[in-house]
């Protein structure tokens, strides 16, 4: 008896394959009604976390995990719009966010966990500012990275954040100039601090994709971007394990050829990006999402479609520093995907939500990856309305899935999770 206490303590709270998507889930339930805007949620290795989202210009939160998610204990957090949220497996995390002024833009930030004190401006600006984005290291350390576009030059921008003193770094560092505000540029990093940003370059040198790499030890960012790839690349993601190695990928759209789906390997042992491998190619090509965990596996999701055929959505998994084999088809049925979100937890198992349109109106639904990808299930729908936004956040111990429903004024935002 005690052997196999010990046994079901080991194996914390994960349901088994068969019970992966069909017992696991609580009743959905509306967080919030209004003008809700962005929302994100995380947790960590104990299924505790947050969700922080925008309504009408305002910034609410709320705790997650055991004993919290049914109540609904919805916080004030401030005035701002797009949140951005950080938190690590050990529960240290941080919020970042955009602030109006009269004449002027600023970057917000705070630390979550209890006492949390007001937002700090770690920016300001007259121009504008895209793609915010942060994450945190296993210390609870911080960085944040941004496209700062003002009059006559664009900028892929990045700012630390050090939990000693709690303070950040007095200004932020201008990582590259790629000339075109939609070069957006993504942010990974892993718990042992180390980092990179890779974002889109086009002039009249080099067009492709260029990587920055920073060093904790030093707590500064290399003194010159990389080379990730010398062609076209549009939306890429990128994605880092705890050994500093990463995943880049992207959709390679040559003019009147196929759309081909591009990943690189970075080996953080040599400082080198391999030659680009193709996993797929397609009519059209779009809506890449990579996610990777500690271990160095990795998935990655896409949408193609052949000329005027139905898009479908695949995933391929990457691990032992390679791709295996095929791609599973993860929607169901004939009707048009509107969006989709995957996540990855540190225990390999994954989470995989898409939101699907059908005459009736849209459709959420959900699978889970244990032992092999569960059959659909259905979280929510919005008769003669329509879903958007969905997210999955994974941990060994817990999940949870948020999504808006309805539209303008009438939004609301729906909350679902495991227990």
């Amino acid at each position: 008896m005690a052997l196999e206490r010990l046994k079901r303590f080991a194996q914390g709270f994960l349901p088994t394959p068969a019970e992966a998507a069909a017992i696991r889930w609580r009743t959905p339930a509306v967080v919030d009604r209004g003008r809700i805007g962005e929302a994100r949620v995380a947790l960590d290795r104990h299924g505790r976390g947050v969700l922080l989202w925008e309504n009408a210009g305002k910034l609410w939160t709320m705790p997650m995990g055991p004993g919290a998610s049914p109540a609904l204990m919805r916080l004030p957090f401030g005035e701002g719009t797009t949140p951005r949220l950080a938190v690590n497996p050990e529960g240290r995390g941080l919020a970042i966010w955009l602030a109006d002024g009269e004449d002027e833009r600023q970057i917000l930030g705070a630390v979550l966990g209890p006492g949390e004190g007001p937002g700090r401006g770690m920016f300001r600006t007259v121009g504008r500012i895209h793609q915010l984005q942060v994450a945190v290291d296993r210390r609870g350390n911080a960085l944040v990275a941004w496209v700062h576009e003002r009059v006559g030059q664009i900028e892929v921008m990045a700012h630390a954040f050090n939990t000693r003193g709690e303070a950040w770094d007095e200004e932020p560092v201008l990582l590259g100039l790629p000339g075109d505000p939609s070069a957006s540029p993504q942010l990974a990093a892993n718990r042992r601090e180390h980092a990179m940003v890779v974002w889109e370059a086009q002039n009249s040198v080099f067009e492709g994709l260029m990587a920055c790499h920073y060093w904790p030890a030093d707590r500064i960012w290399s003194d010159r971007p990389v080379p990730v790839v010398a062609h076209a690349a549009r939306h890429h993601q990128v994605a880092m394990d705890d050994s500093g190695n990463a995943l880049a990928l992207w959709v390679h759209a040559p003019y009147g050829q196929r759309s081909l789906l591009e990943a690189s390997f970075y080996e953080a042992l040599h400082g080198e990006w391999s030659e680009p491998v193709v996993l797929a190619s397609a009519h059209v090509m779009s809506s890449p999402r990579l996610v990777m965990n500690g271990d160095g596996e990795a998935l990655a999701a896409w949408s193609q479609r052949e000329n005027a055929g139905v898009s479908r959505l695949l995933v391929k998994a990457f691990k032992g520093r390679a791709w295996e084999p095929g791609a599973e088809c993860l929607d169901h049925g004939h009707e048009p995907v509107q969006d989709y979100a995957i996540d990855l937890a540190e225990d390999g198992r994954a989470g995989f939500v898409v939101v699907q349109r059908g005459a009736a109106g849209d459709q959420v639904s959900v699978r889970i990856r244990e032992d092999g990808w569960s059959l659909p299930r259905t979280m929510g729908s919005a008769p003669g309305s329509v879903c958007a936004a969905p997210r999955i956040a994974l941990s060994p111990q817990g999940a949870s899935l948020i999504w808006i429903q309805g539209e303008g004024e009438g939004r609301s935002l729906v909350l679902t999770d495991s227990h």
